[in-house]
This record gives structure tokens, sequence and C-alpha cells, in this order.
């Protein structure tokens, strides 16, 4: 098959959510492409109490502790010289997980491929253009190049946003905030609790992995860890001593020979978020810090609401339904605007350091 109602670039939790959410809804003819980048290991596996609620209503009925994931109970910050601790239960939030992220992945892939997704991975777009009824991608598989056509098309790409921003739609960057994470075994009893602590210049993040790893991981700009060289694994170790909050976790003095991979965590979102025949969803819509914990429930969400925007279009060409999915995604982009100034205004400590000059000034 090389025609479509819908192709989804990006295989994503946003890109495999929407096909799910297309698939239920009787939008037979869905493709979804990819050419994921090799990493070691992924980041962003902490999950907010409403994922369960939404991968149920995506038709995903799934036991996620007897798939390998670890119940997430709440956080445990040391922020504006305060120690704070967060129960979710106890806030009538619901359980939350700790995911292991290549499992969730695969199973949201497998579980749309199952109800008639079809799943091109290492599939490169090379270009696309629309000939008046039809979306033309030019595409690479395996040193082949084919055209795959489709009434519609999802960006699901990421902070890259690369349909998007190649329909001519601008992408605001708010910062350049970078992850800087490596895994160590030296942890102690953190199951089910993520640490947060700031300090002169960032933030630290740390949580206890499904598999019992412990993942550690430095939040900053980009121009910071080249001003302060924390691509040095000794030179990130030596900032990590300092601490106050993840020292009493880690045996931080016994941690060493780490393997770090770094991830572009910046936040920033579409001026546009869809337009005739397309759509933006997940982290190419709107990209949020990830001290915010909402990436994956994010995607999920905006997988759901996408649904009747891509429906409106395919059965009469409505954009009625695509205006309200922008005018959802802008309320969303506010409330996070509000809520990160109010939480990094809280810490008063650096405030003639550029990292907190830059979030306190938004």
């Amino acid at each position: 098959m090389t025609e479509f109602d819908v192709i989804i670039c990006g295989a994503g939790p946003a890109g495999c959510a929407t096909a799910l959410a297309l698939l239920n809804q009787g939008v037979e003819r869905v493709a979804i492409i990819d050419k994921p980048k090799p990493q070691r290991f992924k980041i962003g596996e902490s999950a907010a109490p409403d994922v369960t609620a939404k991968l149920r209503r995506l038709g995903f009925e799934i036991n996620l502790k007897n798939r390998g994931h670890a119940p997430y109970h709440g956080n445990i910050s040391y922020w504006a010289e305060q120690k704070n601790h967060t129960d979710f239960l106890l806030h009538g939030r619901g359980q939350a997980w700790h995911l292991n992220r290549d499992c969730f992945d695969q199973d949201l892939a497998d579980h749309a491929q199952k109800l008639g997704a079809h799943l091109l991975l290492e599939t490169t777009l090379n270009r696309f253009i629309h000939d008046g009824n039809l979306w033309c991608l030019n595409l690479t598989q395996n040193d082949h190049q084919y055209t795959l056509k489709g009434k519609y098309l999802v960006d699901a790409s990421g902070r890259r946003s690369l349909i998007a921003r190649k329909l001519n739609a601008q992408r605001k960057q708010l910062d350049t905030l970078t992850a800087i994470a490596f895994k160590t075994q030296n942890v102690q009893s953190l199951k089910g609790r993520t640490l947060v602590e700031s300090f002169s210049d960032g933030w630290w993040y740390a949580s206890q992995l499904p598999t019992g790893e412990g993942l550690i991981t430095l939040m900053t700009d980009a121009d910071q860890i080249r001003k302060h060289q924390w691509q040095d694994p000794a030179r990130l170790l030596k900032e990590l001593q300092k601490t106050e909050l993840i020292k009493e976790y880690f045996s931080v003095d016994t941690v060493n020979n780490v393997s770090t991979q770094t991830y572009a965590a910046q936040a920033g979102f579409l001026t546009q978020a869809a337009g005739p025949g397309w759509i933006a969803i997940g982290d190419a819509l709107a990209s949020f810090d990830p001290l915010t914990s909402s990436g994956i429930s994010n995607a999920l969400g905006d997988a759901l609401a996408a649904v009747p925007a891509i429906i409106g279009w395919l059965n009469n060409q409505d954009l009625a339904p695509a205006e309200k999915y922008a005018v959802r995604a802008d309320s969303g982009i506010q409330r996070y605007l509000q809520e990160s100034r109010w939480y990094y205004g809280l810490e008063k400590r650096w405030q003639d350091n550029e990292f907190w000059q830059r979030r306190q000034s938004q």
C-alpha cells in the first residue's frame, strides 16, 4: 500500500498514540514513518498520574507493572533552601509510573501495528509536496527511494518540528536547556521517588529506574555546559559532589567511569498548531521544561485531542476542529509559561547567575 488516509511522521509516544486514537475511530489507512536516532539509553521516564487514564481512552489496556514499569509515588525536592516531599496519592492525583521507556515505546508501536497501522522504521523523509489532492512524501528505506501518498500529515517529529517548519510554521524557542545524563548502580532507597535539586547553574534530577539502576541528570543551558566543561565526566562528577539532596540517596564518592548521554531539553512551541491537511502533536507542537514531568502525558493528550481535527478534515475539509485544537494548545502553553515563571522565581539564591536570570526575566 502506498496511499494512506493519514501519514504520521514520528514513531514515539505521540505518533503511536495518534495512530491508536485514529484506528479506534475507524480511520483504517494509517502509516507511521520514522528513523530513530541511536541512543545508549532514553530519559523522560516519569509518567504523570493521568497517563493511565489516557492510555485507557486510547484503547490501550495494559498492566504497566506486569510490563516492567515501576510505581512512582512522588517527588523529593531541595529548592529555594526548602526540602519538600510530594505524594501523588495523598494529594488525590492517583498512581504515577517510572517507565522503562524502551519497553513502553515498543508496546505502543506494537499495539498500533496490531490494530492495523503500517509502521515504517529506518525510513528517512527526504522531501514532501502537496499535489492539490494528496501529500506526496519522498522516502528512503534501506537505500531504496519510493513515494508515499496521504490525505493528511501529522508532525510527531519532536522538538525539530520537521513537517510544520517546512510548511513555514514558526517555532519559538524559549531556552537552550540541555540534559547530561548517566546511569549508576550506586543508588540508596530511592524506589518510587524522583529527586530534584537546584544549584547555582541549573538543577539536578535523579530517579531509580525500573531496572534498579539509578539515573542522574544535570539540567542546564548549552552554553553553561561549554563554560564549565561538564561534557568531561570528571568535571560532572565533581559538581555532583557538591549536592545536598542527591548525595543522600547516591553514593557519589563511588560513582566513577560514567558514560554520559546528552539530550536536547529546551522548551519551545509552534506559533501555528495546524493547517490545511496537517497538524502538530507532542513535542513537535510544544516542548516543556522536563521539570514539569509532563512529556508523556502531553503526547497522549495531544493525540486524543487531534483526532477530531484530523477526521474533520478527512470528512469534509473542515478546519473548525483544528481551530479548537489550536486554542487548546495555546491555553496549555500560557499555563506552562505562568507556572514555569512562578517555580523558577522561587529560587532567589543565584539571581545573578545567567541560568536563573534567563528564567526569572521571561
